[in-house]
């Protein structure tokens, strides 16, 4: 039996020159799925995925947009729209993170923050509604910190939680079309920024040794590990498929274990 359960379609996904959002694009690709990699500012990179998706024998484009421009989000979707004749699969995985002592947050630092994780991704699922096909997915990406208290990551926590909110709202407003809108909250993943972010989500993570980091981060799992790249991938995959068309408005807690919330 062939594996390509996403043949014929086109999948858009933001942040998608590293890590997670690398990862999604790369299971879709495997899966025959055409995709159009955004990148905000590292083109090698980007152009990189692009040819390690074509080899797959599927075709691949990069587009530049910074998420939190909406002009930019809009001119992204027409061009990928253009190119490939439609959109199937929308996933927004763009973020910025955001560490700091409640004295020194500012007022610029929430807007720069909630311009990215909440705009951004409003801007993206309203682009994905004007170009996607009926019985289409989109995702949306919020965090474990939405649910968990983190210490000094109380705007970043803020704005992922509001994206949990709006894919409730966002369900509904896609259902009548079959677009089905849900969230992806990872938590205690190896990106390429693991080991720089990993210590601030611990309390006193400053003083511990990479591998006792690592062994407090997997507690925060069932099964007991830190989460790769393709974990979350595959938590994507799975929404994308065909079998996923009733699971709508959901966020899916992925950190060992994907489920419901």
């Amino acid at each position: 039996m062939s594996n390509k359960t996403l043949a014929g379609k086109v999948a858009l996904v933001t942040g998608a020159s590293r890590g997670i959002g690398a990862a999604i694009s790369l299971k879709f690709a495997q899966q025959g799925a055409d995709i159009a990699l955004n990148y905000k500012s590292n083109a090698s990179a980007a152009e990189e995925v692009a040819t390690q998706i074509r080899v797959l024998g599927v075709r691949a484009i990069t587009l530049q947009a910074d998420v939190s421009q909406e002009k930019e989000v809009e001119t992204m979707f027409k061009e990928a729209h253009d190119t490939f004749g439609r959109l199937d699969i929308v996933v927004s995985n763009s973020g910025i993170e955001h560490f700091a002592s409640i004295p020194d947050v500012k007022s610029e630092d929430i807007d720069a923050v909630f311009a990215v994780n909440v705009k951004g991704q409003f801007f993206v699922a309203q682009q994905a509604y004007k170009y996607m096909e009926d019985f289409g997915r989109v995702m949306l990406t919020s965090s474990i910190s939405a649910v968990k208290g983190v210490p000094r990551h109380a705007i970043y926590a803020a704005s992922k939680a509001a994206v949990q909110g709006m894919t409730k709202c966002l369900a509904v407003d896609f259902g009548p079309r079959n677009i089905t809108v849900n969230c992806i909250a990872a938590g205690g993943v190896k990106t390429d920024m693991y080991t720089e972010m990993s210590a601030k989500y611990i309390p006193g993570g400053d003083k511990l040794s990479p591998q006792q980091i690592e062994e407090m981060l997997s507690k925060w799992s069932p099964l007991g590990r830190v989460g790769e790249v393709e974990d979350v991938a595959g938590v994507a995959a799975l929404i994308a498929s065909p079998d996923s068309q009733w699971l709508t408005g959901q966020t899916w807690q992925a950190s060992g274990g994907s489920y419901m919330v």
